[in-house]
């Protein structure tokens, strides 16, 4: 979390072109949001902090699915009982539902 914050003007360059992004910034989320290890329920005021910054509804609506499910810490420490096929396998889901409600929240929210 410390490296996150320290680095966070570098992983997470907001500002006006932020919506410009799109399908980069949506990638970006889902990849380090499936790595990054976060307390329960500080996915909503991250979610929300990152939205009024400017992030666009697909990334944050990644950020959502892949935030609470999985991290490299907690794959680390149930790899060893659950083997690492399955572990990355289930980083692998978590990353696709990820990616599905990057496309899926943006659409929903045009409706």
């Amino acid at each position: 979390m410390l490296a996150v914050g320290a680095f966070s003007g570098w992983l997470f360059p907001l500002g006006e072109s932020a919506r410009s992004w799109g399908v980069l910034a949506a990638l970006v989320a889902v990849v380090l949001g499936t790595l990054l290890v976060v307390p329960t329920a500080g996915e909503i005021p991250i979610a929300q902090g990152l939205r009024a910054a400017g992030l666009g509804n697909g990334a944050v609506g990644a950020l959502l699915i892949v935030l609470p499910a999985v991290s490299l810490a907690s794959m680390v420490m149930v790899a060893r009982a659950l083997g690492w096929p399955v572990t990355l396998a289930t980083a692998a889901v978590v990353a696709a539902g990820g990616a599905v409600a990057a496309v899926l929240l943006p659409a929903l929210l045009l409706l």
